[in-house]
């Protein structure tokens, strides 16, 4: 039998920016506490993982969102996906990391961060994940280029970087996050939804389109179609099974809803597509 992975590797390094690839396995037995964080950093989750800050409460990390994490934080991770924990980290030199961060919050002084996640669009997932296979493949070498997305990427997410609900709002959006993470690829409704979290359809459908910017299909539809990026990319399976895979009742919606989401369909990123 396999041993459980987790590795943390690092795919770029230059004096102002580190990029680096997380992977762990749930039944790894650090699994909660691999450490303090060792980057000033943003991340991008591939998979869905429940993250506690050092004295603050969890909170849901998926591909629908980025998290923030100061060099030397402790925090401990609880499962949601069974993939365990898989995300992309973009490690910035802690001045330059402060020096953006005070752009919007000049109160910054020591520690840059002082959000735990924020919102995360489709076209800027999209674009650090183009950069990070870019690097990882080496069809992105430049290291001026990588330097200068990765300062575009941190611009754009600590502008989504999200202030925190007060604590029962944010527990019932958690709890829904949490949920729809977890089954994101299969069938939901909206008394099923409201029933997992314990309030009325109207009071969640208020609290959670205002705490995350989105309504409920329309974030469940977001992470159907980053889950489906790197199936997109990776696999030579019919469009039509991966679209039925990830929960979309035909693969025509699965097309509609990535080319909205990433401005290219998903015929565009296959490989015989990209030998072309």
């Amino acid at each position: 039998m396999r041993e459980p992975a987790f590795s943390d590797s690092i795919v770029f390094e230059s004096p102002v920016v580190r990029i680096g690839a997380f992977r762990c396995d749930r039944d790894y037995r650090g699994f909660h506490d691999t450490g303090p964080a060792m980057n000033d950093c943003f991340v991008f989750p591939r998979t869905a993982v429940a993250i506690e800050h050092e004295h603050e409460p969890p909170f849901a990390a998926n591909p629908n969102v980025t998290t923030f994490y100061n060099r030397g934080q402790r925090y401990l991770r609880h499962e949601i996906s069974v993939q365990g924990d898989r995300c992309d980290w973009f490690g910035i030199d802690r001045e330059t990391a402060r020096e953006a961060v005070r752009t919007l919050d000049a109160a910054v002084e020591d520690a840059p961060f002082r959000r735990t996640r924020g919102r995360c669009d489709a076209r800027t997932y999209f674009l650090q994940r183009q950069l990070f296979e870019g690097v990882v493949h080496g069809i992105v070498s430049d290291p001026l280029a990588i330097e200068e997305t990765v300062l575009l990427l941190l611009d754009r997410v600590i502008g989504n970087a999200a202030a925190g609900p007060d604590a029962k709002r944010r527990a019932l959006v958690h709890e829904t996050e949490c949920f729809l993470a977890a089954h994101f690829d299969q069938p939901l409704s909206l008394v099923e939804i409201a029933a997992h979290a314990g309030a009325s359809v109207y009071h969640l459908c208020r609290t959670f389109r205002e705490d995350t910017g989105l309504a409920l299909h329309q974030y469940l539809n977001q992470l159907r179609i980053r889950h489906g990026l790197g199936a997109v990319r990776d696999s030579a399976a019919p469009l039509s099974s991966i679209a039925v895979d990830l929960g979309f009742a035909h693969h025509s919606h699965f097309t509609s809803a990535f080319r909205r989401g990433f401005g290219v369909t998903p015929s565009e990123l296959r490989p015989s597509a990209r030998r072309c």
